[in-house]
């Protein structure tokens, strides 16, 4: 795969340094460069696995000399937008060959600050990029359905359009098609740009179920109620709330996951301070994980699986570990690999590469820090200001329907009740791409967060009397 066609850049870029962690995890224990290449090919991110793969079977098919030579053509061909990504590599390709350990250390200290430097500001830049793309969806999302469904009716009852007033159907199609459509796209530009999301998820029925429900729920509650307002309000809050209840177990156990990867990282640190100080490997990566109160079902997995294991103790790592994350688990992997040769050198390997974990992901922090405020804005929007707003809108239209004809007040209420459903949904999209996930399951948690305190905001503002 030519670095030409990987499609955004910038997703290189953020790539780099994993890509970076991972070389420098082999050279670091003296591994050779094509080895690292290898590593990257096998286990690295989407993207630069795919690139670092078709080095390594050209590799092997005699089509380059050799992984260096294909290493550096593929480098070549990487886009101006992510210099920051073949800097780094450049400069762990310079590590690999130099005989000088000191010097080899600085220089793969120098391609993580490198590559975390892209990072940072490629996260800049999507952050502010993110401004007009948000801004529009904010003004389609409230503005002008606000014009159209209670403005336009007021300006057709003064008859400032003649003869010919603005009928129901036009404003409903621009409401419920045209305004989603268009936010569509700009949504779907948002994900293009962004350098930070992931593969997207398997799609699994059972989580998108209950929202299926909400056209059959609406039919039901129309047939008992015969008001369709009401029947599409309760029908979305209910199925919304199931959604939430579907859904929630799933971000709860993602969000156990998380702190545990993140303890399993700090936990690195402390393999390499026991193995330094001259315990044995078993030992040391036992208690290293056990010292995290999140860790210690996880500790009691890796002691049980190396008594058992046979001696193949990447396994049962990786059968211990790896469920939480893939990515630790090939560390420990690799400072074991190292602690056969030498213990005090997979001690110093390990604290150099806890190093580089804490600092990536102190940078991803932030990252998400600066996200943090439009993805809450977007929210907000959703569940709050925009039935907050068109909710008042349609209390403004009741004193007049009730002394002219020509606003239905009914019909407007349920329109603005279905627009309501479709710009939850959009929005749920929307903060799950910039959260960097694709997976079903979150955004129909996001959903079904957003759509019971919409409806709830809509009756309530609409049942208003003026």
């Amino acid at each position: 795969m030519s670095a030409k066609n990987t499609g955004n850049p910038n997703r290189l870029v953020n790539e780099a340094p994993t890509v970076i962690g991972m070389m420098s995890a082999v050279i670091e224990r003296g591994g050779s460069i094509d080895t690292a290449v290898r590593d990257v090919a096998d286990n690295g991110p989407e993207k630069s696995a795919k690139m670092f793969r078709d080095i390594v079977i050209k590799a092997d098919t005699r089509q380059i000399p050799d992984i260096s030579g294909g290493l550096s053509e593929m480098l070549s061909g990487v886009p101006s937008e992510a210099v920051a990504y073949k800097r780094a590599v450049h400069m762990a390709m310079a590590a690999s060959v130099s005989s000088d350990r000191p010097e080899r250390e600085r220089m793969l200290t120098s391609a993580s600050e490198i590559s975390l430097s892209g990072l940072k500001d490629i996260g800049e830049r999507y952050s502010t990029s993110l401004n007009i793309p948000c801004m529009m969806i904010f003004g389609l999302g409230i503005m002008v359905p606000m014009v159209l469904m209670s403005i336009l009716p007021m300006l057709n009852i003064g008859g400032i359009f003649g003869n010919s007033p603005i009928g129901s159907g036009p404003i409903t199609i621009v409401t419920l098609v045209l305004i989603p459509a268009a936010m569509t796209l700009a949504i779907v530009s948002v994900r293009e740009k962004n350098p930070f999301a992931g593969p997207s998820g398997k799609t699994d029925v059972r989580y998108i179920f209950p929202i299926m429900l909400i056209v059959p729920s609406a039919a039901v509650c129309f047939i008992v109620t015969g008001d369709i307002r009401i029947s599409v309000m309760a029908a979305a809050g209910v199925t919304g709330a199931a959604s939430l209840a579907v859904a929630m177990p799933y971000v709860n156990r993602e969000k156990t996951r998380e702190k545990q990867e993140a303890a399993l990282q700090d936990s690195v640190f402390e393999l390499g301070s026991r193995l330094i100080s001259g315990e044995n490997y078993e030992t040391a990566v036992t208690a290293a994980v056990g010292s995290k109160p999140e860790c210690l079902a996880i500790s009691e997995d890796v002691s049980a699986g190396l008594r058992m294991c046979r001696g193949d103790v990447c396994s049962a790592i990786n059968s211990s570990v790896g469920k939480v994350s893939s990515r630790i688990s090939d560390v420990l992997c690799d400072v074991y690999r190292c602690s056969t040769k030498d213990a005090r050198d997979a001690g110093r390997l390990a604290v150099s590469v806890g190093r580089q974990l804490q600092d990536q992901d102190a940078v991803r922090r932030g990252i998400k820090t600066k996200l943090k405020s439009m993805t809450d804005m977007m929210v907000g929007t959703a569940a709050v200001f925009a039935p907050l707003v068109l909710g008042m809108s349609v209390t403004m239209l009741n004193p007049i329907s009730k002394v002219m004809d020509g606003v239905d007040l009914g019909n407007t209420s349920a329109i603005i009740s279905v627009y309501l459903i479709e710009l939850c949904a959009l929005i749920s999209v929307l903060t799950s791409l910039l959260g960097g996930k694709t997976d079903v399951r979150d955004i129909m948690y996001r959903l079904g967060a957003m759509l019971p305190v919409s409806m709830a905001v809509f009756a309530l503002c609409s049942a208003v009397s003026l």
